[in-house]
């Protein structure tokens, strides 16, 4: 079982990189079979085809971005100092999968349908925790007291446009825009 899900990850990751490099389209279950180390036939025993591992690599990291999320935002601690260390975690997270970022962003026209489905039922699931915090955040004066799922479609329309752009330069360490956007805010709000 734990060979099965170490395998599986491992699929994963090269189905990353490979579709990263060549761009889905032009990838080859072979390269990443490969890649991976292991059989082409391997692949379609964990996925029933490309566009299904295509979109598993999505689902996996969003679920792990989500995970980050809730690790680092449930708990004692002031709101923004739990929030700003969330948003450095995922920073991080992001950092190391680069080529994740990528592979969205490259297949997100022909994949959008599928792609917004799981984005929207990974937010959806975790509304309460994302309505729980934001209501701790208002009660703070850290942000206006608007409808949470604005703040949150708001907090997620930065958060992509930000991952855009980096993901479109070279090298950039997202940690840093990250540490930038936080001193802003603190900045402007006193805090």
């Amino acid at each position: 079982m734990k060979e099965n899900l170490e395998r599986r990850q491992r699929i994963l990751n090269a189905a990353r990189d490979v579709f990263a490099r060549e761009g889905f389209r032009n990838a080859e279950v072979k390269t990443i079979a490969t890649q991976a180390g292991v059989g082409k036939a391997t692949i379609y025993k964990h996925f029933d085809s490309k566009e299904d591992l295509l979109l598993n690599l999505v689902q996996e990291n969003f679920r792990c971005i989500r995970d980050i999320a809730l690790k680092n935002l449930v708990g004692a601690g002031h709101p923004l100092q739990r929030f700003e260390k969330t948003c450095m975690a995922i920073a991080e997270y992001l950092n190391q999968n680069r080529n994740f970022s990528t592979v969205v962003i490259r297949e997100a026209g022909e994949f959008l349908p599928e792609i917004q489905r799981i984005h929207n039922t990974v937010v959806s699931e975790n509304q309460p925790f994302a309505d729980a915090f934001f209501d701790a955040m208002k009660s703070e004066g850290m942000i206006p007291d608007i409808p949470n799922n604005t703040l949150l479609e708001l907090l997620m329309n930065l958060t992509i446009g930000t991952i855009y752009s980096w993901t479109l330069t070279e090298e950039r360490d997202l940690r840093k825009d990250v540490a930038f956007l936080f001193k802003l805010w603190q900045e402007r709000s006193g805090k």
